[in-house]
């Protein structure tokens, strides 16, 4: 007796190609929206970083020119050196004496909406 055993081709079938390719597609979509979170997310920290470092010149002004800590608002740019970016403080006394609360807004464009970051410190204004 003859018996004939049936063998298997190698390689895929068609089914398992199209599953293979849609695992594929869909990790590549995953990935690529990975990515553009992240470059959009790195460039929120940098625009924070940026306005954190502003608001320390701008809080390095006041502290080096008592005049401008009086009570009030008072707002104005950075120039052509960071375009964009602009500044609003408010100066309000507080109980103890010498001493001010200073709010600095840092606001800068950020695609259809504006940006802003604010930074809350004391201030002595005389003496050292």
């Amino acid at each position: 007796m003859i018996v004939k055993t049936r063998r298997r081709a190698a390689g895929f079938t068609l089914v398992e190609m199209v599953v293979a390719t849609i695992l594929l597609f869909v990790g590549g979509v995953a990935a690529m929206m990975c990515i553009s979170s992240s470059l959009r997310i790195t460039g929120v920290a940098e625009a924070h970083a940026k306005a954190a470092m502003l608001a320390e010149r701008r809080l390095a002004e006041l502290e080096t020119q008592p005049d401008l800590t009086t009570a009030g608002d008072q707002q104005g740019d950075f120039g052509d050196e960071y375009p964009g970016y602009q500044w609003q403080q408010m100066v309000e006394p507080t109980d103890l004496t010498d001493v001010v609360r200073v709010t600095i807004t840092i606001a800068w464009p950020n695609g259809t909406r504006t940006g802003r970051a604010v930074f809350v410190t004391m201030l002595r204004t005389s003496g050292s």
